[in-house]
């Protein structure tokens, strides 16, 4: 995309392109009663900004800061004064929280239209019980345009390198947002001050920029590599009738064809039935440019996948 139609997306949101950071700007950014959407590529500091939010903002607001879905091993890296939830429906139970929901590609039914209206309800829970709720995402794709208007501010860490191919919706407002800020990390001079920025557009405030974030006082290399080493629970035992190899039954031609994980030859191929769709989770992005595919895994059976997500 060309800079003058990232500068006149810009100006049609009621922006200048470049406008310089007040004091105190992430005060003006980060409000009660919002969420915010943090997107960037893997390590790039998208976790290191949520937990600097909690503890600055849970201090500010007098909010209770609140993690979800952290594994349990690790809870007691965090300050005793936070609580953990085991997933996002449990913050339907408190008020007066500012809540970080990590990996929300993977704790939020995104891409699953019947639960669109739960999703719209979680997105406007902060409007209504004095909360604040910072959920990242690593696939920014999947963030659909209908849910953009819920978020207060986009927090953009440096982007994922596919967002370079983004195809059809190249033209659309996460895109161009995540276009402009790649651009603007491409002038940082290392990898550190890459992590300690992130480029901000607050739509509610006609605001955009880069703005440096701090680490909180609890932040080390344990909490940086929190998911490493984190024991997955194994699938569990399938009968032998539930996977039938796609040789073996006739299929409709709308039917997904789907391969075991350890098997990425694919010599064996399997039905993935309407059910198994719906509870599958996005594991990575298809490795094809202008692709527009992400590859799912339904995780009791590890059979995978290839989804069309524009």
């Amino acid at each position: 995309m060309e800079r003058d139609d990232i500068s006149e997306f810009l100006k049609k949101m009621g922006m200048r392109d470049d406008q310089q950071p007040q004091s105190n700007q992430w005060d003006r950014v980060i409000q009660p009663n919002s969420s915010y959407l943090i997107v960037g590529d893997v390590g790039t500091g998208k976790s290191a900004l949520a937990y600097y939010l909690l503890e600055a903002y849970s201090q500010k607001y007098n909010l209770l800061p609140t993690v979800v879905g952290l594994p349990r091993d690790k809870q007691t890296l965090l300050p005793s004064n936070f609580i953990v939830l085991d997933n996002p429906s449990e913050c339907t139970k408190h008020e007066n929280t500012i809540a970080f929901i990590d990996e929300a590609d993977l704790q939020l039914p995104i891409e699953d239209t019947k639960a669109r209206q739960y999703v719209v309800n979680f997105l406007s829970l902060p409007r209504h019980r004095k909360q604040i709720f910072l959920l990242a995402f690593h696939f920014p794709r999947l963030v659909l345009g209908r849910y953009l208007p819920f978020f207060a501010a986009f927090l953009l860490k440096r982007p994922p390198y596919l967002i370079k191919f983004a195809g059809k919706r190249r033209n659309d407002a996460l895109t161009q947002m995540m276009t402009r800020a790649e651009e603007r990390f491409a002038e940082l001079p290392s990898q550190e001050d890459v992590v300690k920025n992130t480029y901000v557009v607050a739509p509610r405030i006609r605001w955009q920029g880069m703005l440096e974030n701090s680490l909180c006082s609890f932040w080390g290399q344990e909490l940086f590599e929190v998911w490493s080493g984190t024991e997955v629970e194994p699938p569990k035992p399938q009968k032998a009738p539930q996977l039938f190899p796609l040789q073996d039954i006739t299929l409709g031609p709308k039917m997904i064809r789907g391969w075991l994980a350890d098997d990425p030859e694919m010599r064996a191929i399997y039905p993935i039935t309407p059910e198994m769709a719906r509870k599958s989770v996005p594991v990575e992005e298809h490795p094809f440019d202008n692709s527009g595919y992400v590859i799912m895994e339904h995780k009791e059976t590890r059979l995978r996948w290839v989804k069309q997500i524009y």
